[in-house]
């Protein structure tokens, strides 16, 4: 039997050998990503690492345990690798999760408002956040129910202050140390406010737009299948007036562009394929609603979005011009349009004016002709099976004392009765060049353009 002490020594050494020999084992047993002197503190992004002393037990019982349990491997978690010196998941393991909540999606998407300023006049941070939305509503990971949230709202491109741009896009802004945002698309899936400065240059004003059949069709079809307000219902209209004068033959841009809504080479060749009705009015709304459905969904979105007053059609009529319809100097054609919409289609369409029971108003009143062959009816009431009270001959002249897009309340040699709209045009553009009647349309040759005479046709308002 040896001395004592050396039999410490030696009982010492073994241990000690077979704590070396076991911790190699386990090193040769860890992935190669765990093998860093750091392999015990990796931890989740978005979690802080707290301490628990409860856990301060010895490393090599729980290194032990760990592999005893898991095959030797530390993450249990291969998607995250986050795994606690115990064995236990993070969470679960004295380490504090972070209280941040991601925000997955807006209740309102596109343009939310639209501020124009002067040369000169460049309004403040501070001035713009007087007119900014204080909230949105939010919808959360994991939450169906949309949240209303505090916000401010922060320049998407450069510093706004010292920017010399003239065109500026904000977006929310939030707590950061309680939120954060998952990725999205700046104007298809988040709420914005753009900041433009006026261009500078002359703006047309066109101060009237002469009713057709064409455009109370577009304007029912925008509210009715669309489910759009008054208001941007006008916007559309004002476009479309702009574009093609509501003609569904309209041809501009030197043949490559076709419709009411002057559909573009790649686009148009969309349009044939979408529909054998490409050429009726029919086929081009719907094919309208289906670009808004899929390309186009943000515009939908922002037209939803505009309130249903005057300020609304204006809105809609810009946003409509810069974001669907996109000609050259959108701009500035988007400020013309917009006032088209404001101050023409919103008062046709959206001011209370006291309609009579069958939506007529004054805003289609003034002189009119009717410019097709044979006679035109004039009947007693609303409708084609009404009695016939009086005939118009071809070319002549009638007052239009009010009217809803379809039927005219005339008055025409000592008779009032009413007829319909399709077969009037306004006398104050009876006579102007073709080309300038389509607006931006225009430059397409007049035989192309030229809509048919509706008045001329065989229907049984005709005799």
């Amino acid at each position: 039997m040896g001395h004592p002490q050396e039999e410490y020594t030696l009982n010492t050494i073994r241990i000690q050998k077979k704590i070396l020999t076991l911790s190699c084992a386990m090193l040769l047993a860890l992935p190669l990503s765990a093998a860093g002197p750091s392999f015990m503190s990796i931890y989740a992004e978005d979690e802080v690492a707290v301490e628990d002393a409860s856990t301060a037990e010895s490393s090599l019982s729980t290194v032990q345990d760990d592999s005893a349990q898991s095959d030797g491997s530390l993450f249990e978690d291969q998607n995250t690798n986050i795994q606690s010196r115990d064995g236990i998941p993070a969470e679960e393991s004295g380490k504090k999760k972070s209280s941040k909540k991601m925000i997955a999606g807006y209740r309102r998407t596109g343009l939310v408002k639209s501020v124009t300023y002067d040369e000169g006049n460049k309004p403040s941070l501070q001035m713009l956040e007087s007119q900014f939305p204080s909230t949105v509503d939010v919808y959360f990971v994991g939450e169906s129910k949309p949240v209303t949230l505090k916000t401010s709202w922060k320049c998407a491109e450069g510093d706004y202050g010292s920017s010399s741009g003239s065109y500026f896009i904000f977006v929310p802004a939030f707590d950061e140390g309680k939120y954060v945002v998952r990725g999205m698309s700046l104007t298809a899936d988040m709420p914005y406010i753009e900041v433009k400065k006026n261009p500078g240059v002359a703006v047309e004003m066109i101060a009237s737009a002469p009713p057709t059949v064409n455009e109370k069709k577009v304007f029912d079809y925008c509210v009715n299948e669309l489910g759009l307000n008054r208001a941007a219902a006008c916007g559309i209209l004002a476009n479309m007036y702009c574009e093609s004068g509501f003609r569904t033959n309209a041809l501009g841009d030197g043949g490559t562009s076709v419709g009411v809504c002057q559909w573009h080479n790649g686009r148009w060749t969309s349009l044939r394929a979408y529909t054998s009705d490409w050429q009726t009015l029919e086929g081009q709304l719907s094919y309208m609603k289906w670009e808004l459905e899929h390309g186009y969904s943000a515009t939908l979105n922002a037209l939803r979005a505009v309130s249903d007053d005057a300020q609304g059609a204006y809105d809609a009529g810009y946003f409509w011009c810069t974001h669907f319809e996109m000609p050259d100097s959108a701009h500035t054609r988007g400020i013309t349009r917009g006032y088209l919409a404001k101050n023409v289609y919103w008062q046709r369409y959206g001011a209370e004016d006291e309609p009579d029971e069958e939506g007529c108003n004054d805003s289609f009143e003034g002189e009119y002709v009717f410019s097709g062959e044979g006679n035109l009816n004039i009947r007693a009431d609303h409708s084609e099976d009404s009695d016939v009270i009086g005939s118009i001959k071809a070319g002549g002249k009638v007052e239009v004392t009010k009217g809803n897009g379809e039927w005219a309340h005339v008055l025409y040699e000592g008779k009032t009765g009413l007829v319909k709209m399709e077969y009037l045009t306004a006398v104050d553009t009876e006579e102007e060049d073709g080309a300038k009647r389509q607006g931006d349309a225009g430059k397409a040759e007049t035989a192309q353009i030229a809509q048919e005479t509706e008045g001329g046709r065989e229907t049984e308002a005709d005799e």
